[in-house]
């Protein structure tokens, strides 16, 4: 019995190491680097680094004063280790990276919004004053990327940079924000760009239904509204223009930043289509087949702007990330329309989600209305995505929703 009970068990370890030596090999831990390091004669910082969860869109912020690591251990958080009393320092160590956007953000750990003594507490402008505060980003322990908090910097926390963690690409943002728990916003026109002033913003609890705050926009077409940690919808209106909304979620103490974008009423015969997307992709391009009246079907986008029945259908073409990219149809010919969005800046990929992943919005007015919304689903596959069709004689939107990889913009 013995024996045989030997015999099972040296028979079971040669499959497993058949296995093993026939297994995929694990692929290797990265070795990426966020240092912050400051002048304590300054302020006392610390950093909070929000890393993406794909599954459920909330990021889990850890704090980089405290030795610690994410719920899924592929981050690690070391605390404040400096052996130099005159300069703090904290550093993240992403061991894997998972789609998603992180952030990394830097406020005082003593000032905070609701204390009232200057004097103690500090100003706003006094969070970072004299802080010296830097940003180093290392992969493999070489430097790749620095970043220096501006010396005139005012705010009450700091947003050096954002990392992209399918490609992880640093895009430095260097922006401070006046307040934590708020959301920021700029209001612009879908057609020129310039900044709206006097828009009315309203603020409501999506779980709740009460209204948190309003404001106005200011020549520059910023707002700022203070909220607590929540789930938000943002109505913005103005005279002349159509009403959008849109949802925000507050879920950590850090701001959040919202580009809202206006059309025009326009004539009941003309169609305007918006595309707008976030920080990531940097360039995203809006291309348009359709029927021409004079001869064979048009391709619009950035690099094909013919004029057709004597104008320019696209309106506006952004390549520094937000959008927002316009194109008017001024009134439909027999024929069918065809709309694609395509990741320029990614379109050499022939794989990943990237594009999904940029909070992909297609909006189509007519008139005085809104007469669809898209929103690409993130974790989509596909470095383009054909987004809908519309049937020129009788109207007719038609959704398509498919997706794929092509690097030739004139192939889409």
């Amino acid at each position: 019995m013995k024996l045989k009970f030997f015999q099972n068990t040296i028979i079971l370890l040669i499959i497993f190491l058949i296995i093993l030596l026939h297994a995929d090999p694990l692929p290797p831990l990265e070795n990426f680097k966020i240092i912050l390091s400051w002048s304590t004669f300054g302020s006392e910082l610390e950093a909070v680094l929000i890393i993406p969860d794909p599954e459920s869109g909330v990021g889990y912020p850890l704090n980089g004063s405290l030795p610690g690591e994410s719920p899924n251990g592929y981050v690690v958080a070391s605390g404040d280790i400096s052996s130099n009393p005159e300069i703090g320092t904290e550093t993240f160590t992403i061991r894997k990276f998972t789609p998603g956007i992180y952030q990394i953000w830097v406020k005082n750990k003593f000032i905070e919004e609701g204390f009232s003594d200057e004097d103690i507490f500090g100003s706003e402008e006094d969070v970072f004053s004299g802080s010296n505060a830097r940003v180093d980003f290392y992969l493999d322990d070489q430097l790749i990327k620095s970043i220096a908090i501006p010396s005139d910097a005012s705010g009450m926390v700091w947003l050096p940079a954002e990392i992209e963690g399918s490609t992880k690409n640093i895009t430095e943002v260097n922006e401070c924000y006046s307040q934590l728990r708020a959301i920021h916003g700029k209001v612009i026109d879908a057609v020129t760009g310039d900044p709206l002033e006097t828009t009315l913003v309203i603020i409501k609890n999506r779980d709740t239904k009460e209204t948190v705050g309003r404001a106005i926009s200011d020549k520059t077409g910023k707002f700022i509204v203070s909220v607590d940690p929540g789930r938000y919808v943002v109505y913005i209106g103005k005279k002349t223009y159509i009403s959008d909304k849109f949802k925000v979620d507050v879920m950590h103490d850090f701001p959040r930043s919202v580009h809202a974008v206006l059309t025009k009423i326009i004539p009941s015969q003309d169609y305007r289509i918006i595309l707008t997307w976030d920080r990531f992709p940097v360039d995203v391009d809006a291309h348009l087949r359709g029927p021409h009246p004079d001869h064979e079907d048009f391709h619009i986008y950035w690099n094909r702007r013919s004029l057709i029945k004597g104008k320019n259908f696209l309106d506006r073409d952004d390549t520094r990330s937000y959008g927002p990219e316009t194109i008017t149809i001024y009134g439909l010919d027999p024929g069918t329309y065809r709309y694609t969005v395509h990741n320029y800046s990614g379109r050499s990929e022939t794989s990943g989600d990237a594009l999904s992943r940029g909070n992909i919005n297609v909006k189509i007015y007519n008139g005085d209305q809104l007469l669809k919304e898209y929103q690409m689903p993130p974790g989509t596959s596909g470095s383009y995505w054909r987004v809908f069709e519309i049937d020129g004689e009788t109207a007719t939107i038609r959704d398509i929703n498919q997706t794929g990889f092509e690097k030739d913009p004139d192939e889409l």
